[in-house]
């Protein structure tokens, strides 16, 4: 026959007391919140990364086509991934990237299409932009050409690049949520934007990634390809 201090010693036994299970849970809470914050870094890593090379490649697609067509992709104004365009210019100059025609990735790293701005002058059908070069046949821009779009380091701060002939923006995991000042020049439709470090969090929060068609580089390509003389 078994003593009660055995039988006792038999039910503690058996399982956690509910403290015990507390404790644990709590410890596999705090665990788990530790952990979370680095996972969540990590992923927006990667994100930044991978959009980063995307953009890349727009770039090189967007040189190629004008190599191969003498002007720039117009944008994608109805999100079917063609570029738009109305008679001998473009629909519009602010819209998607037009990755159908370019034959690149759709979106960036948070699933969300790529904005993409361009001057109308390297992206229409009329020979040459009217600067003092001689005009190339079935080139939208001359060696002379300047575009009209510039990026600063914030709103109304120093100037990053000018003359810019076009532009991409990613938005960033909020894509565009922020009340901040600085992302919204980067989807406000006009020819300024923005382009400055990596900020989380409070009142100015910027996470948008913007690079841009070199002009210098966009010519000697064209003049390589014997397409400028």
């Amino acid at each position: 026959m078994k003593s009660r201090k055995g039988q006792l010693c038999i039910r503690r036994t058996k399982g956690f007391t509910l403290l015990e299970m507390a404790i644990v849970l709590l410890v596999f809470g705090l665990v788990i919140g530790g952990l979370m914050g680095p996972l969540q870094v990590q992923l927006e890593s990667l994100d930044r990364k991978a959009t980063v090379k995307k953009i890349g490649l727009i770039k090189e697609s967007i040189i190629g086509f004008a190599i191969r067509n003498g002007r720039l992709p117009c944008p994608d104004t109805d999100s079917d991934g063609a570029e738009d365009t109305s008679g001998s210019a473009c629909t519009q100059v602010y819209g998607d990237v037009p990755w159908a025609t370019l034959g690149v990735g759709a979106i960036d790293g948070w699933k969300r299409p790529f904005s993409y701005r361009v001057d109308t002058s390297f992206a229409d059908t009329t020979d040459g932009s009217g600067c003092a070069d001689d005009d190339a046949a079935g080139v939208s821009f001359e060696i002379c050409s300047a575009g009209g779009i510039n990026v600063f380091d914030s709103q109304g701060g120093n100037a990053v690049a000018s003359n810019l002939p076009a532009i991409i923006v990613s938005h960033g995991k909020n894509w565009a949520q922020t009340s901040g000042t600085d992302e919204g020049e980067n989807k406000d439709n006009d020819a300024d934007f923005v382009d400055k470090t990596y900020a989380s969090g409070g009142s100015n929060n910027y996470d948008d990634i913007v690079d841009w068609i070199n002009l210098n580089n966009l010519i000697a390509k064209m003049v390589t390809a014997k397409k400028l003389p």
